[in-house]
Formats: structure tokens, C-alpha cells, sequence
């Protein structure tokens, strides 16, 4: 779908309380993983999104848009007005003072999640006790770039699997990782601290309950919760009756995929470009869709030239839209069959990003 088409998608073209500028803007801020209304605006004046955004958010306006799914799932207690917080400017990004080059310095630590998750590589049905339990996350000090790791438990095994994956990971994009930091949790264990050392590489912890010394890991995976948390409230708004909390990992996977990939407000630089030192054009952004969005997806039989279907059988099939595949060209979704839960890459895709041939009752409570 083109931009000009958001402009009078279903979900928004009833109100008239939008101008067709906020709506453009809100169209972008829900495609992007629901990042700031000003960054946004950034990225349209740096033209890394199409010739109607740049010529729409050209001007200054301030009065942003308000999304709805934002204020569910990201939503803070309002400050005390009577408490002035002074930052010391002496103190600022010192945790990553002197860690210039990618790899110097890893950040990680654990998400952990009551909530279980489904696995990646199955239907979805298999018995709960091998399910997703957490996540590491890994935050590299002089790019920021984020990796996850899902595990089943939060032991030292499934720990020292999610290093040596992120250390693949981190090694095929050319980056020796050479020291990591973080809490005084598993990462302490007599086994993971016999794996690194023996690698030529250094750890280092932070003091007890003084969690801000770790507060690039900490920042990492506030950012991916609730960035995560927000594209299931939306996608549960528009499709409530395919919402199900135990895909978490998927919509943390794809806000991280989204994170590494849209550049920083600060110097219009992707994470993922810094961290890897490779040139890319950002045409991620212009292919992203809203996490949960319908799709639909052409039937096997007339992907390739010269196939045929019996007669009124229908062409495609409904699925849903779960990530960007990141291990395929930019323009592959990774999709989730609706009658198996079996989820692949596909390439022959009509995206509804808006949710337009899907129903939804008139009540704007947020899913449980």
C-alpha cells in the first residue's frame, strides 16, 4: 500500500478530527513500530521515506497526533511538578566513554516474562514447559545495535547458546566482541565465566543494586518491551479475535529488527549500519508494515509460471503478518499460517496494513 493510500485507509477515514497531515503522520508512526512523532518528522526531512511524507512534514508542527495504542502501552505516571531533575552533563554516556569501535563493549542482561511464548520454528502447540521463558538482550556500546536471544530457560546453558549466537551473529557481520558487562545474575556462574575468559575476552559486573551501571542493557530492553507491548495492542484493536499474548517473542523480534534499522534521531545513522560498517539505502522503512496486519498470501501452485487452480478456488490465502524475515531480502515477511501456526517466508504478499478486510467492533478497550 502507497502512502497516499494510508491517507484514506478504513481505520482512520471516518475522522474528522485528523487533518490529512496528522493522519500521514500517524500512518508512518504505526508502519515504523510506533517510534516518536518527531522522529518521524526526522526521518521524512532526511528523505528516508517517500516524496509525499517529505513534502507534508516539511513545516514545523508541533501539535502531534495522538495514537491510541501508545497511550495503552506506553503510558507513564505524570512528574511531580514540584521535583526538578538536573542531569549531570559531566556523568552523561560515561558507561560508554572510549568505546568507539563496535564489539569494545557488550551490554546484556535477561528478559524474563511470566507470560510464555511460542517458538519460532513450530506450530505453536507443543507442551508449555519448552516454550520461551525469557530473553538475553546484548546492547553494543558504540552503535547501540540490539540483539535478542530467546530462551526456554534462563539457566547457564541456555545462556553460554545465547552467547555463542550472538558472537556468530556479531562475527559474521565483521565485529570481534571483545569485553561484555553486566549484573551480578547468571552471567556469574562458574561455566559462562569459563567460556569467555579462555576466549580472550574480559567481563565485568556491575555493583549490587546498582542497576544504572548497567543501564544500556537495562534502556535496550525497556525500549523493545514496550515497543513490543504497544504493536500487540494495536494489532489486538484492529484483529481481536487472532490476539494471543504468547507471541511476545515475535513482536520483540520485530521491534528489535525495526530498532537496528531506522536511524537515530541524533545522526541519521541505523544502528545495524554502524555496528556491521555496511551502506544501505533504508529501504527497510519504506517496506515495514504495522506488526499483526492481515496478509495474504498467493497459493503455492501460482508462484511459478504456468500454474493452474481448479476453477472457484480462491487464489490466496489469509494469514497473518509477523516480521520481516532477516535472512531474506528486505521485501520478505515472515507470516503465520491462521489453521497450522506454522510461520515461513513468503514472498507473493498483499499486506492490509490498515486491517480493512478484517472485523472490528465499535469498542476500544484494549485487549486483556
Amino acid at each position: 500500500m502507497t502512502t497516499l493510500e494510508a491517507l484514506n485507509a478504513t481505520v482512520y477515514q471516518g475522522n474528522q478530527n485528523l487533518s490529512p497531515l496528522k493522519k500521514l503522520w500517524l500512518c508512518w508512526h504505526i508502519k515504523l513500530g510506533h517510534i516518536g512523532f518527531s522522529h518521524v518528522q526526522k526521518l521524512a526531512l532526511g528523505g528516508f521515506l517517500d516524496r509525499l511524507s517529505l513534502d507534508l512534514l516539511c513545516t514545523t508542527v508541533t501539535d502531534y497526533p495522538r495514537c491510541a495504542s501508545c497511550q495503552h502501552g506506553k503510558q507513564k505516571r505524570t512528574p511531580d511538578p514540584s521535583t526538578t531533575v538536573i542531569k549531570n552533563q559531566e556523568l552523561i554516556r560515561s558507561l560508554k566513554e572510549n568505546q568507539l569501535s563496535p564489539g569494545d563493549r557488550i551490554f546484556c542482561d535477561q528478559l524474563e516474562s511470566r507470560v510464555q511464548g511460542r517458538l519460532f520454528h513450530t506450530a505453536g502447540r507443543e507442551p508449555d514447559k519448552d516454550w520461551f521463558y525469557g530473553a538475553t538482550i546484548f546492547c553494543d556500546t558504540a552503535s547501540g545495535c540490539i540483539h535478542a536471544k530467546f530462551q526456554v530457560t534462563l539457566n547457564a546453558t541456555d545462556s553460554i547458546n545465547a552467547l555463542d549466537n550472538f558472537e556468530r551473529v556479531a562475527l559474521h557481520q565483521g565485529v570481534d566482541v571483545k569485553s561484555y558487562h553486566t549484573d551480578n545474575c547468571i552471567f556469574k556462574s562458574k561455566r559462562i565465566i569459563r567460556e569467555i575468559l579462555p576466549n580472550a575476552k574480559t567481563i565485568r559486573y556491575s555493583g549490587v543494586g546498582a542497576k544504572w551501571q548497567n543501564g544500556a542493557a537495562e534502556s535496550a530492553i525497556g525500549l523493545v518491551s514496550s515497543t513490543a507491548q504497544t504493536n500487540m495492542i494495536h494489532a489486538g484493536l484492529h484483529w481481536r479475535e487472532v490476539e494471543d499474548t504468547a507471541r511476545w517473542p515475535l513482536a520483540v523480534q520485530h521491534a528489535v529488527y525495526m530498532y537496528n534499522h531506522t536511524p537515530s534521531p541524533s545522526n541519521d545513522i541505523a544502528p545495524i549500519k554502524t555496528f556491521s560498517r555496511a551502506v544501505s539505502n533504508c529501504q527497510v522503512l519504506r517496506n515495514a508494515h504495522p506488526w499483526g496486519t492481515p496478509v495474504y498470501v498467493l497459493e503455492p501452485r501460482l508462484t511459478s509460471s504456468g500454474g493452474k487452480l481448479p476453477k472457484w478456488q480462491p487464489w490466496s490465502r489469509h494469514w497473518q503478518f509477523v516480521e520481516m524475515s532477516p535472512v531474506h531480502a528486505e521485501s520478505i515477511g515472515l507470516v503465520r499460517n491462521l489453521t497450522t501456526g506454522y510461520i515461513s517466508p513468503q514472498c507473493h504478499l498483499v499486506y492490509d496494513d490498515w486491517s480493512k478486510t478484517v472485523y472490528s467492533s465499535l469498542d476500544n478497550e484494549p485487549p486483556e
